[in-house]
């Protein structure tokens, strides 16, 4: 909402598309960028609304059903996204979260996909690293390895971080990692072992028998999240569950 408008003054004024985005963008809080970008999207005619408007709008909406734990109900938004054909990489990566926080793996699986299909070269390595992940939670560690090493050949600055998670995705299956030690030092020096990193050095220190290491990490990891938004915490429930589950295990040794 535009600061100062009051709502009768607010429905009076008419606005485009994007202007309602803007003011949705603007807006101070998830729910209240939802609630403009349906406006924009309610009082919009159909010559009026491009795609990729349309895409950006409805974005507003389902990360307002993502912060209020509305799944299913941001699932079907992020579908709806999916439908217009614009913004694939974006519409596709929110599809697969919302999937993916409803427990449906084959169906974020599917969408991951088709998002690290359409991404730019500079986003591919995230959108593999991401379909990696959803492989490996689903306990399907050779296609994750796969697709984490297909991410790889894309990174540049994120590498130490996908390698070290390709890693912890072969010692969890049993299987050896060659150049660990290095692997891991090199990920702790670099700037992307921080955050999401650190859960990833947490679990390969865990696997590595260093648990004091791996204490360290995961607790950095779990301070670091404490306090995130409701839609944050929902998409990395999985991470969350593994990080309190081994600091648990080391704890109680």
């Amino acid at each position: 909402m535009e600061r100062g408008l009051s709502p009768r003054r607010e429905v009076s004024i008419s606005r485009s598309p994007e202007e309602y985005l803007r003011l949705a963008l603007d807006a101070p809080t998830p729910a209240d960028r939802a609630r403009v970008a349906k406006m924009g999207l309610d009082s919009a005619a159909p010559d009026d609304l491009v795609p990729d408007t349309e895409v950006l709008l409805l974005r507003q909406v389902y990360l307002g059903h993502l912060d209020a734990e509305e799944l299913a109900e941001a699932a079907e938004v992020a579908l709806a996204m999916v439908r217009t054909g614009a913004l694939k990489e974006i519409a596709h990566h929110d599809a697969s979260r919302a999937f993916a926080a409803l427990g449906d793996e084959e169906e974020a699986v599917a969408h991951q996909r088709l998002a690290a299909r359409a991404a730019p070269p500079e986003r591919r390595s995230f959108h593999y690293w991401a379909l990696g992940t959803l492989l490996h939670f689903a306990g399907e560690h050779e296609a994750a390895e796969a697709a984490i090493t297909r991410g790889e050949r894309w990174a540049h600055v994120d590498r130490p971080l996908l390698r070290g998670h390709r890693a912890w995705v072969r010692l969890e299956s049993g299987r050896p990692v060659r150049g660990l030690d290095s692997i891991a030092d090199e990920l702790e020096r670099a700037k992307c072992g921080r955050g999401y990193g650190q859960l990833v050095l947490g679990m390969l220190r865990h696997l590595m028998g260093d648990e004091r290491r791996a204490a360290v990490h995961l607790r950095a990891f779990l301070r670091r999240n404490a306090a995130a938004d409701p839609g944050k915490a929902v998409t990395l429930r999985e991470e969350l569950r593994r990080a309190r589950a081994v600091l648990a295990q080391i704890e109680s040794d």
